[in-house]
């Protein structure tokens, strides 16, 4: 198994150190760790990327940076599950991506709340 591939499922193991998603038109920019910063999309090809931002912008300014805006001295490594190619970088990813949706939304504070039941409102 890749060395990405155990990091992505480091990181869904402990959703808990997944901080400050930020959404820019379909990419997902976060923290892990309050420290590595990465952002990650899905393309029409159903293919998940996965970025690490490893320089000193902050979460926000890349977030903030439109598609024709990027600017090309930002160090980034990109990792894609197709390229990687085994079923689990494609599940992982897949995973994650979800995962990154749902924190963005607090997807999980919904679910407590309808799974707890009875009227809270």
């Amino acid at each position: 198994m890749s060395k990405i591939v155990q990091a992505v499922n480091a990181m869904i193991s402990n959703p808990q150190l997944i901080t400050k998603v930020i959404k820019h038109g379909n990419e997902l920019f976060f923290l892990y760790k309050n420290t590595y910063k990465w952002s990650m999309t899905r393309d029409d090809d159903d293919v998940h990327i996965l970025w690490y931002y490893p320089g000193s912008e902050t979460l926000e300014g890349l977030a903030s940076m439109s598609g024709s805006g990027w600017d090309p001295e930002i160090e980034m490594v990109t990792y894609r599950d197709s390229e990687i190619g085994t079923k689990e970088a494609t599940a992982s990813f897949t995973e994650l991506y979800t995962l990154l949706k749902e924190r963005l939304y607090d997807v999980n504070e919904v679910l407590d709340d309808i799974i707890a039941g009875g009227d809270s409102h």
